[in-house]
């Protein structure tokens, strides 16, 4: 009857030890979104046309055209960081997204969410883009993984100012006719961190 007790207490303490052991199998998978990533470089992926004073009226900014500091600037400003470099943008497991600064406080800048394999929504709040008080809605698609990070397609809105800022160093004057915000698709390139 001993015997008979001790393979039966040895039968349960087994089973106590395998069914917790399957249950790792069945956990998710975090997703390869999920990380901190710096704005490592982004190019213009269509022409763009600016509206100019100076004559024939348009300058063509080509595809391919590095943008990489005013883009940095433009999703980043509302952290205040001694170069955009060391700005970069986290997505934590819980869907939120924060922007940091390397030694600062990070701030809450929205959340994100997993479109597919292939495609990533950033919904940022008008903390992370106080031009906007209604936030934005940034979508990134064609990512691919790459080495050291992501790599993908968007559209950003630039502000008038901006475009404006980017040209004086060309000596050219923004026609008033310009739209208050330039619609901009960029291939980006996100490095983790």
């Amino acid at each position: 009857m001993k015997t008979l007790n001790f393979r039966l207490l040895a039968i349960i303490l087994a089973s106590f030890i395998l069914i917790p052991g399957c249950k790792d199998k069945d956990e998710k998978e975090v997703s390869k979104f999920v990380g901190n990533f710096v704005i490592s470089e982004a190019k213009l992926a269509e022409a763009l046309t600016v509206p100019i004073v100076e004559v024939p009226g348009n300058l063509t900014v080509p595809v391919g055209t590095d943008i990489t500091q005013a883009i940095q600037t433009a999703l980043l400003s509302a952290v205040n960081c001694s170069s955009p470099d060391k700005s970069y943008v986290e997505l934590r497991e819980d869907f939120s997204m924060y922007f940091s600064c390397e030694g600062l406080n990070p701030l809450n800048a929205g959340t994100w969410e997993e479109v597919s394999a292939t495609s990533l929504k950033l919904n940022m709040n008008s903390a992370a883009i106080p031009s906007l008080p209604t936030g934005f809605v940034l979508t990134v698609t064609d990512i691919v993984k790459v080495t050291g990070g992501l790599t993908g397609i968007t559209s950003v809105p630039l502000p008038k100012a901006m475009i404006a800022g980017m040209i004086a160093s060309m000596q050219l004057t923004l026609s008033p006719s310009a739209p208050d915000i330039f619609m901009v698709k960029i291939s980006i390139e996100f490095t983790k961190k």
